[in-house]
């Protein structure tokens, strides 16, 4: 519990911040409020320590780098990481050596993309912030750095889509490509994702996800397999491997699961309404559910359901706040409100839970790298025992 009070805390800021700007309803302080919940944010991950788990390697991959030289005979050689994030690593050594400098620009970077895609959308900016750090922006803030900022470029690219301007588009999603590969799997994106398809069909594929993650039937494993054996039967074995590597343990009925069936409810069950509110809301309909079919679809391998759904999970930060408007009578507005409030505290806590989310920040002090690799190490090994 102790670890995960921080982050309680930032989501507890963010709802008091939403309360607030919705109680007063005042545009002469909205600059304010929004302005503190940015640097709240800023500060909170911009500043942070060796906290979860890919600084693991990204903090050598960082040292590593020296010029521009060293940089494309070696880096880019093999693969290590895209070339623009390399170029950001390059660029920020240059400015001033220091890995925290670094994790702070690419923060900086995040918080002005994704308050230029909530500003653009939402009239409550603390009500999305508190939405974005609960539903995958915690993991986005620190586990993800390189896919990060590809998904908030592409979130930046969905005018384009609105507006039918490939060229632009196509532009931004290599440029998100740039700093994670899976950017190129928007490019298709954008011929389905401004469709408005029908309430049945949606419902179809959301009941065979749940379907399909109820029973742990394991699809996605069987259809590798299968094209892989067909193209290469030698890798197989190797895919095989690497699968069982990262099976999905876990219990079917979850609080995560309950929030996602629940979600897949009430989508259903508003559709009609949420298209009312924007001329553009199959942008986010079709977004969230296919973060909810790929999560529940690929779930027999955890890293492969979280890292492939997050590519569509800003659909939640904008359908959840669209929800809020969708209820005729108030008592089932405020009953959507204490469901997202207690959920959103309660996914925190399962989220941050981990020792090694234990938070510390520049400002006051954080443990060196060697501490924290022992701590990283002596986790895993705890683990390992249970």
């Amino acid at each position: 519990m102790q670890t995960a009070i921080p982050y309680i805390l930032l989501v507890v800021f963010y709802g008091v911040m939403a309360l607030y700007q919705y109680s007063r309803d005042d545009e002469k302080i909205r600059p304010y409020i929004n302005v503190a919940c940015l640097l709240v944010f800023l500060i909170f991950f911009g500043m942070r320590g060796f906290i979860f788990y890919d600084w693991m390697s990204y903090f050598p991959l960082y040292n590593h780098i020296s010029d521009i030289g060293a940089l494309t005979q070696t880096h880019f050689l093999k693969w290590e990481a895209e070339p623009g994030f390399l170029a950001l690593i390059l660029i920020c050594k240059w400015i001033y050596p220091s890995y925290h400098f670094f994790v702070f620009t690419c923060t900086l970077i995040n918080t002005c993309l994704l308050y230029n895609f909530l500003n653009s959308r939402i009239k409550y900016v603390p009500l999305g912030m508190l939405i974005f750090v609960c539903m995958g922006g915690i993991e986005l803030s620190t586990d993800l750095m390189r896919n990060s900022i590809s998904i908030l470029i592409f979130t930046n690219s969905l005018v384009f889509i609105e507006k039918r301007k490939f060229l632009p588009y196509l532009c931004l999603c290599l440029l998100g490509a740039s700093f994670h590969v899976s950017s190129f799997a928007y490019i298709p994106i954008y011929f389905i994702l401004n469709k408005s398809f029908k309430k049945w069909h949606i419902a179809t594929v959301l009941i065979i996800a749940n379907i399909v993650y109820l029973l742990h039937i394991p699809v996605f494993k069987s259809i590798v397999s299968l094209v892989a054996g067909i193209i290469m039967p030698s890798t197989q074995l190797w895919i095989d491997t690497y699968m069982e590597m990262d099976p999905n343990t876990g219990s079917a009925i979850s609080i995560g699961y309950l929030e996602r069936l629940f979600t897949c409810v009430i989508l259903f069950c508003y559709i009609d309404k949420l298209r009312k509110l924007r001329n553009n809301s199959s942008i986010y309909i079709n977004s969230i559910v296919l973060y909810l079919f790929l999560f529940l679809f690929l779930s027999e391998f955890k890293t492969i359901s979280m890292r492939v759904s997050f590519l569509f999970i800003f659909g939640y930060w904008i359908i959840w706040y669209d929800l809020f408007k969708c209820f005729h009578y108030s008592n089932n507005r405020w009953l959507f409100t204490a469901f997202v409030a207690i959920y959103c505290i309660l996914k925190t806590y399962g989220t941050c839970r981990n020792p090694l989310a234990e938070y510390d920040n520049v400002l006051f002090g954080i443990k060196t790298y060697t501490e924290r690799v022992v701590l990283f190490r002596r986790h895993f090994e705890d683990t390992q025992k249970k």
